[in-house]
């Protein structure tokens, strides 16, 4: 990595110290971990939640940081401190806002390289489907991906300055819970390719309802309708408000599981113990190849044609494609099947909302289980109004699965929200947890050989808590 005095012109400072010591450095990278930045890199004081990088641009200065990015505000207030007492001699940038600077900077960096991009945003799938379009590309090209979820506007500049003159495409997931939050990552990333997974029930707090969550994510596709004939959407057409967006971009590439009026489809769709196996028809070469997933869920097939598409799109052969998706694994924590003894988990810890809560409640309902199944679920946050209503929604569907179930089916809920779906859940056996502690203590206590258990909750319930605690029990055994 590369970024010189040029670079750091470009975005939008107030005023730099030590200006002539910029001259002659290229710096080696970009942090915002002060225990992490390494000698010739540029340290950028983030102000979070719990922490201020501000408080660190000493250590990160004595740690080899060669130029350092601060807030007016802070240098305002601890001027002579910095210049004084401290004796900070490397180049000081300051601008009103360090977090909006790193994305400057790291799209300053992006337009050094002359690759496509593709974005990926939606509501539920894009780290999975994320992986899919980098595992199929990886067949073909050197890939640069984000890691994980990084999506947001930390994440997205610090994959970004990942970049090197070895990539030859980029595939970048863009995360929002607030309006505005894709157009913005869309103007740092400049991606040339788009796609968008589904419109769902996402972060209602914020976005109000469905309309609200396709008003945003469909903001990627106005963004590449902005770049004329130099862009190209993915749409899945089998949502109508990802088929109506995408009509906005003159280059599109259709694909659907349902309909057949698109560039790529499905045929002949088989189900085994929540797998599935299916054809993938290129409707315009007419060529056929068949696949077989390693993912439960039928939600992973969309996400697999979501894959194939891209690779079809950039050249990669079917029978490479093929590869790719049979060999993709789950991703850590999504739907992530772990096969412990004679005691099966699945592990959808990482997040929660409607739509994600009744796809896996589906592949639970469909895969085999000897012993009981066991339903353990923390609350799902951020959906505001719609709390009460979503939260009823799962436990009469779980209702339905557990009244038409051959073996006995449990469940176990935790946090205050949960109680609408334990509520609603009918005359099952069921139970209702406020303490972390207590609700481990119950299902590891329950749980026996040939269950199946599904444990999933939104990120800041921790849910993966659980699964860890019915892990370590089974291992001791």
């Amino acid at each position: 990595m590369n970024i010189n005095l040029n670079d750091i012109l470009k975005i939008n400072f107030l005023e730099i110290i030590h200006l002539n010591g910029l001259e002659p450095q290229i710096f080696k990278g970009v942090s915002i971990d002060s225990r992490k930045v390494r000698k010739g890199e540029i340290f950028v004081a983030l102000r979070g939640k719990n922490s201020d990088g501000h408080d660190y641009i000493l250590q990160s200065y004595r740690n080899g940081a060669a130029l350092l990015v601060i807030d007016k505000k802070y240098f305002n207030k601890n001027e002579k401190k910095l210049l004084g007492k401290d004796k900070i001699n490397s180049p000081i940038v300051v601008v009103e806002d360090t977090l909006i600077a790193l994305g400057e900077l790291a799209n300053v960096y992006r337009r050094k390289f002359n690759i496509p991009f593709i974005a990926i945003a939606g509501s539920n799938g894009k780290t999975t489907t994320k992986e899919m379009i980098a595992a199929v590309l990886s067949q073909k090209f050197n890939v640069l991906a984000s890691e994980g979820n990084y999506n947001n506007q930390i994440g997205v500049p610090l994959t970004l300055f990942r970049l090197n003159e070895k990539h030859d495409i980029g595939v970048i997931e863009l995360g929002t819970n607030k309006f505005g939050e894709i157009n913005y990552l869309c103007k740092i990333v400049d991606p040339s390719y788009g796609l968008i997974t589904n419109i769902g029930n996402e972060h209602l707090e914020f976005f109000k309802d469905k309309k609200g969550v396709a008003k945003e994510e469909l903001s990627l596709f106005n963004y590449l309708a902005s770049k004329n004939y130099s862009s190209l959407a993915f749409v899945n057409a089998d949502y109508k408000e990802i088929l109506k967006a995408g009509k906005k971009v003159k280059n599109r590439f259709l694909y659907s599981i349902r309909s057949s009026k698109v560039n790529l489809k499905i045929d002949n769709l088989k189900e085994h113990n929540g797998k599935y196996s299916f054809d993938i028809i290129n409707q315009q070469k007419a060529e056929k190849f068949s696949v077989k997933l390693n993912l439960q869920g039928m939600h992973n097939v969309e996400n697999a044609l979501a894959a194939a598409s891209v690779g079809i799109v950039f050249g990669v052969p079917s029978i490479k494609i093929k590869k790719a998706l049979e060999n993709f694994k789950p991703v850590d924590k999504r739907m992530q099947v772990l096969n412990l003894k004679d005691t099966t988990i699945i592990n959808d810890t990482y997040n929660a909302n409607l739509d994600s809560t009744l796809h896996a409640l589906q592949v639970l309902n469909s895969m085999k289980a000897k012993g009981k199944k066991i339903f353990v679920f923390g609350d799902m946050l951020e959906l505001g109004k719609k709390s009460q209503e979503n939260h009823t929604e799962v436990g009469k569907k779980y209702f339905q699965y557990a009244k038409q179930s051959n073996v006995p089916m449990y469940l176990i809920t935790f946090g205050k929200h949960t109680k609408h779906t334990y509520k609603a859940a009918g005359n099952i056996t069921k139970a209702h947890f406020l303490n972390k502690k207590q609700l481990i203590k119950y299902v590891t206590e329950l749980v026996n050989s040939n269950d199946l258990i599904l444990v999933k909750g939104s990120r800041g319930m921790k849910m993966e808590e659980v699964v860890e605690s019915i892990v370590n029990k089974i291992k001791n055994k």
